[in-house]
């Protein structure tokens, strides 16, 4: 299977990971579409993209680098809505970083 593919399935992985508490939570269908993407790209991105630096961390750095934003916003609605936007670029980005690296980058070749 091509690395590009396998790199979106990890981002659709990480994205419905994400938006399952926010539709249990009803946020607008804007809002779960748009976390959903942001992990899809994630995905590639974090899979092709090589810091020098271990791949969770790269993962990580990525993650909140693209999150952080997204968390600046939403506070002019809810101030409050930041700090899980930033735990889940955390975890998230970490665990997209370390699978990409074990299931994609450093994968046996068959």
């Amino acid at each position: 299977m091509p690395k590009y593919i396998k790199a979106l399935l990890l981002g659709t992985a990480a994205g419905i990971i994400d938006v399952i508490p926010m539709v249990f939570q009803g946020l607008s269908w804007q809002a779960n579409v748009s976390a959903f993407l942001h992990w899809l790209a994630l995905g590639i991105i974090i899979t092709f993209a090589r810091l020098p630096m271990p791949a969770w961390l790269s993962g990580l750095t990525i993650a909140m680098l693209t999150g952080i934003p997204t968390a600046v916003y939403v506070t002019e609605h809810d101030s409050f809505s930041a700090i899980p936007i930033l735990i889940s670029s955390a975890v998230l980005g970490a665990a997209l970083g370390l699978m990409t690296d074990k299931l994609i980058v450093n994968a046996p070749k068959p």
